[in-house]
Parts: C-alpha cells; structure tokens; sequence
C-alpha cells in the first residue's frame, strides 16, 4: 500500500481479484427485511471510470464536485469517480425537503463546485439547493448513468491535484471550514488506523473479515472506516445507513453476527442505544463471536456505557 493512492490500489483490486465483493449494502428503506445490493472490485471499478467519463464533460482537473446523495452504493461510486476524473470531492449530507440547509449552502459558496453528484430520488433536493447557493453547476444523478457501460478508458491516475477530497465541519459553532485531506493522507490515516487497532493481527484483517459500518459516508469515521478502509485493505464493507440504525439497533449487530470476522467502529451514543432498544430475542438469533474489534470514538465515552 506504500506510495498508493486509493485509486491506484481499487485499479489493482480490480485487476487481481476482479470477483470478489467489495461492498455489499442492505436497503432497509423500502423494505423493512432489507433489500442487498453487492459490487465486486470490477463492478466498482468500471463504474468509477464511468463516472470520471461524464464529470470530464463538466469540468477540469481540481474544480469541486460535491456528493449530496443518500447513503447507498451511488455515493461511493461518485465519491470515487469525482476523485478519478482528477476533481476534488466534497462528501455532504442531503438537506431536509423543503428546509434550508445553511451548511451545505454555505460550503457550496465557500467551494464554487462544478458539479454535483446526487441520486434521481434526491435530485430536487440538491437541485434547490445548488440553486440557493450558486450559479451553473451542473447536477447529474448517478444512478441514472450508464454505469456498466463497457468503454475504452484511459485508466491511469490522474494527474490531478494531491488533494483527494474537503472533509468539511459541522458549521455547529462557525461555518463550516473544509479540511484539505490529500491522497497521501488517507493512506496514512488508514495505515494508522490498522497498525494501531489491529496490532494483535500484524496491522491487518484477518482473512474472511467484513468492515460493518451504518456511519454516514459525510462524517469522517464513516467515509474511512465504510469506504476507504475495504479498498485500502482488501477486504468487504457491508454497510447499511443511518437511518437503518436509529430505526432498528438489532441491524448493526446482525451485519456483525452475519460475517465471520467482522470489525466496526461507532459514537458513544449507539453503544447505549443498542444495549436500550435490542431485545433478548433479538439477541437470542445472533452469533458475535466473530467480531475482532468495535471502536467508541467520535464524541466524549462515557465509562458507564463500556
């Protein structure tokens, strides 16, 4: 992983071990029982090329492309494909219908995006937002692409900028001001991340491990550990959203119960919120003697929780 970009390395996933899963993610949604979609590394791979196709119709090299879609496969595709086209991606939550997002607003000013990148469901959303906060942007829906096209690409890295994507804050206490994280900060992040936690393990995921995670892909410990961390290790994310949690806990600990060797990571809060809401026969179904390791980060950790 030494001196690789997370493009680099999806490429290389792409080409050596082109048919196994990458991520899966489980709709719960429309479907109370879930509804699973799954990408392997080749899937994944020809759709972020797909997408670098139609961004370089938009702009060049280093203009802002925003993701304001729902948590789902369309997101990671377009976080990945903005980055592939050589533009900065800015990964953002999507605004409340009919309510004005000051945040997103105020980033879109501060960042003068070229594009943004949304889903057909979301499309209006992020189209009245944009409108709001700048002048032609174009705004494309992922999902209604011709992701699988079969092109002839040029598949090499771009020669972009080293800045990979704007990690912006809350905008609780100020605006929102936007991390610069380049290509070669993620990769050491993740390499962190893994030497430090999984030292037990020699630094790496045991064979047969799942990243579970339902943290939103526009929070920082979402967009690692959900998105980054599977391509940089090689191993699955099997995700789920926010919502999917906060409605049923029981769904966290069944994607754990699911895999073999599974590792995940969440605020304080759903700690507390699991041991409240998931009951003893929900329990009575699961197997948790696979899970390697659950990180408590992101706000302050209360020791009666542990």
């Amino acid at each position: 992983m030494t001196n690789s970009s997370i493009l680099s390395v999806l490429r290389e996933r792409a080409g050596l071990t082109p048919d196994d899963v990458a991520y899966t993610f489980t709709d719960y949604d429309h479907d109370w029982d879930g509804v699973t979609e799954t990408l392997t590394w080749s899937q994944l791979y020809r759709r972020t090329l797909n997408v670098a196709h139609e961004l370089r119709m938009h702009g060049v090299p280093g203009d802002r492309a925003l993701i304001i879609a729902p948590q789902g496969m369309a997101y990671i595709v377009g976080f990945l494909g903005a980055m592939q086209a050589g533009f900065i991606a800015v990964p953002l939550s999507v605004p409340l219908p009919g309510a004005h997002d000051e945040r997103v607003t105020a980033v879109i000013t501060d960042t003068s995006p070229a594009v943004v990148l949304t889903t057909a469901a979301a499309f209006d959303i992020a189209a009245q937002n944009v409108d709001d906060g700048a002048s032609m942007v174009a705004v494309i829906a992922v999902d209604t692409l011709d992701l699988d096209a079969d092109r002839d690409f040029d598949e090499d890295v771009p020669a972009g900028p080293d800045i990979a994507y704007l990690q912006y804050t809350s905008g609780s206490t100020r605006l929102p001001a936007g991390v610069m994280i380049s290509h070669q900060n993620l990769r050491a992040n993740v390499e962190q991340l893994l030497s430090d936690l999984l030292s037990q393990h020699g630094g790496e995921l045991p064979l047969g491990s799942a990243l579970v995670s339902w943290l939103p892909f526009y929070h920082d410990m979402g967009l690692v550990l959900g998105i980054a961390v599977p391509i940089f290790s090689g191993h699955t994310g099997d995700l789920m959203s926010p919502i999917a949690f906060l409605t049923r806990p029981a769904r966290w600990l069944q994607a754990l119960s699911r895999n073999k060797r599974a590792w995940s990571a969440a605020p304080n809060f759903a700690f507390d919120l699991a041991t409240r809401r998931v009951t003893d026969a929900e329990m009575a179904e699961l197997d948790l003697s696979g899970i390697i390791g659950i990180n408590n980060g992101a706000e302050r950790i209360h020791p009666p929780t542990l």
